[in-house]
């Protein structure tokens, strides 16, 4: 309601109050009340009191709204602490998606940040299709919908993955966006998709020896260190000779696999014929570098490998053998560690924090016995053979029933 000013010369003093605050203030000529020039202040107050309230539901604050309308704030308005602007619904969406791509660059490699940017610009374009456009809009169902177009189209393996990214993506923003749904229940409880698990190809020992004899200079260096490590590929490209204790005899491996992205490294104990390798390749390499492994074509002599396309390829087509990848030797080191040495010895060749994980690799690579061959081992062992004249001993051959029961009443019942 617009007040009277006589220190103004009789003026009407219209003001515009948002939740008890003068926000902004207006001198209208003096006039008699319910004149034109007291309503003219009056429509003034009410016209820009509802565009303001609607500027602060859309997220902005009292003075963003003010700029936005050409107004002066309040001298009381102008005393207050600056408030704190409010995202709204969409902006929150948006930085959650690329607050945890921002994450994922900084602490992830290159590889893994590749693959969450895949899923997050598919799944924020299913969103935008749907009309998706606050968190609190994203449910069980939604996602659901998403992942069973990811089955259709790149089968239910590839859904899976989208799963685990989208759920840690959901994850994250529970702990790092504010105002985030504190619920991961909109991912977790969609179980994964059902897939046919095939056994991951581990070549024959022969096939790998044919590959190593093609193999020449770093090239088999590269391949040794791979086999007596069990290293994984990013491993060896991110090896420096610092890491290496040749006089020792041992060698310093790096990985983020321990959670958090925390870099963890594991000392081990290498091979006298990979010492042997390493030492020839150290006098002999082109150029002093501190990475091991480097390329040598021209332009980028020096550098350490991010890549190598087709190198395998390659040598397995020269050896005639069924092609297979570096993975493939790192599963090879752990499926002959593994048969000779047990679970424990492999997850400890290949670096891994839980022996489930292990686990994972040995049943893909098939290397647990079926149920025949588990009976032919036991019977095979000196347990299984001392059992069998147990047997021979205790149950002979001809059938007396007297040998297994002398009580009188069972005698007659077996007459």
């Amino acid at each position: 309601m617009p007040s009277l000013r006589k220190d103004r010369g009789n003026a009407w003093w219209a003001r515009v109050i948002v939740d008890g605050r003068q926000v902004a203030c207006r001198l209208f000529p003096p006039g008699r009340k319910k004149g034109p020039e007291w309503t003219a202040a009056k429509s003034w107050e009410v016209e820009h009191k509802e565009k303001i309230e609607a500027m602060l539901k859309q997220g902005l604050t009292i003075l963003d709204a003010l700029g936005k309308l050409g107004l002066e704030p309040s001298p009381l308005l102008q005393l207050e602490k600056p408030q704190r602007r409010i995202p709204t619904a969409s902006e929150r969406l948006l930085a959650w998606g690329e607050g945890y791509l921002g994450h994922a660059a900084r602490i992830m490699r290159r590889q893994t940040y590749v693959e969450k940017t895949t899923v997050m610009k598919a799944f924020f374009a299913f969103c935008n299709a749907e009309g998706i456009g606050r968190l609190e809009d994203i449910t069980r169902p939604l996602v659901y919908q998403f992942l069973a177009s990811i089955a259709d189209k790149k089968g239910p393996n590839r859904a899976n993955v989208y799963r685990k990214n989208l759920l840690s993506a959901w994850n994250w923003g529970m702990d790092y966006v504010e105002d985030f749904p504190q619920s991961a229940a909109v991912v977790e409880r969609i179980k994964p998709f059902p897939s046919k698990r095939t056994h991951r190809y581990v070549p024959p020992e022969e096939d790998v020896i044919r590959v190593l004899q093609l193999a020449k200079g770093q090239d088999l260096v590269f391949l040794l260190a791979a086999y007596f490590t069990g290293a994984r590929r990013g491993e060896l490209f991110r090896l420096s000779w610092a890491d290496v204790d040749l006089p020792a005899g041992r060698i310093r491996l790096t990985d983020r696999k321990a959670g958090g992205g925390a870099e963890r490294e594991r000392w081990l104990p290498i091979h006298e014929e990979l010492i042997k390798a390493l030492a020839w390749w150290h006098d002999a390499r082109p150029c002093e570098v501190d990475n091991v492994f480097m390329q040598t074509q021209c332009g980028a002599v020096g550098q350490p490998y991010r890549a190598r396309l087709h190198f395998m390829n390659a040598l397995c087509a020269r050896a005639g053998v069924k092609p297979f990848g570096l993975h493939a030797i790192r599963h090879k080191s752990a499926a002959i560690t593994f048969v000779d040495r047990g679970l424990s010895a492999a997850q400890v060749l290949l670096g891994h924090s839980r022996a489930t994980t292990t686990d994972i690799y040995v049943r893909s690579a098939g290397l647990y016995a079926d149920q025949e061959t588990i009976l032919d081992g036991l019977s095979k062992s000196g347990i299984g053979r001392a059992v069998s004249g147990l047997l021979e001993k205790e149950m002979p051959l001809e059938a007396n029933p007297e040998a297994f029961c002398t009580q009188g009443h069972v005698h007659d019942m077996l007459h």
